[in-house]
């Protein structure tokens, strides 16, 4: 490896550095016995777009549906031993970040939410400096999801 090289790679790893604290949008699930966040898939920030230039919020693609199936097919073929898997994902507590234009992070969830599980999922996608504002949905609470009708 060149001087050059290397000076490059220890530059992108200073960029990297400096930029570990940048607020997240992601999508989490929280385990209420070991009292801790699962299943987490987070971007920063800064590195998603808005859908079009009417777009009144931002978030990742990742769906919670898709990414729990991916660990049922794990849990089947064997490369995967979390048996919680098996069951629905609508019955888990999960949420989904998402930023305003405004600048203002929102934690979507259902009515399970409490001051607890809101510091981890602020630590978690770092929301420290951010304005966050919880809100609560229907679509969140447990039980429920996307229609399969729709």
């Amino acid at each position: 490896m060149s001087e050059d090289e290397r000076e490059q790679m220890m530059q992108l790893m200073r960029n990297n550095f400096d930029c570990q604290d940048e607020p997240k949008l992601g999508i989490f699930w929280y385990d209420k016995f070991g009292d801790e966040l699962f299943g987490v898939v987070k971007i920063e920030a800064t590195d998603v777009p808005y859908v079009n230039d009417k777009a009144e919020r931002k978030t990742i693609k990742s769906l919670h549906k898709s990414w729990w199936k991916k660990q049922e097919m794990r849990l089947a073929a064997g490369k995967e031993k979390n048996a919680i898997f098996r069951q629905d994902y609508t019955q888990i507590p999960r949420g989904r970040i998402f930023q305003r234009r405004d600048g203002t992070f929102e934690i979507m969830c259902g009515s399970w939410m409490d001051d607890n599980i809101k510091e981890l999922i602020i630590d978690e996608f770092d929301l420290q400096k951010q304005k966050v504002e919880i809100v609560i949905d229907e679509h969140w609470e447990l039980g429920h999801g996307w229609s399969e009708d729709m």
